[in-house]
């Protein structure tokens, strides 16, 4: 019962591993970089315009 070598699909072999910092670039800094980026990008064009002078002032409100 060689259940590890069952497992194994023929032809595919391990690659060489990831060192420590290879990892931490690949599942860290890169996701958390990107996420900082899409959202500083959300957040500036989401932010409101300055409106002009003239629309302060309407119906609505009193002086």
């Amino acid at each position: 019962m060689d259940y590890i070598a069952g497992s194994v699909e023929d032809g595919t072999l391990a690659g060489p591993g990831l060192s420590a910092v290879e990892t931490f670039v690949t599942f860290l800094v890169i996701p958390g970089s990107l996420f900082f980026i899409i959202a500083g990008l959300t957040w500036i064009t989401s932010s409101p315009r300055k409106r002009d002078r003239e629309s302060e002032f309407s119906v609505t409100t009193i002086n």
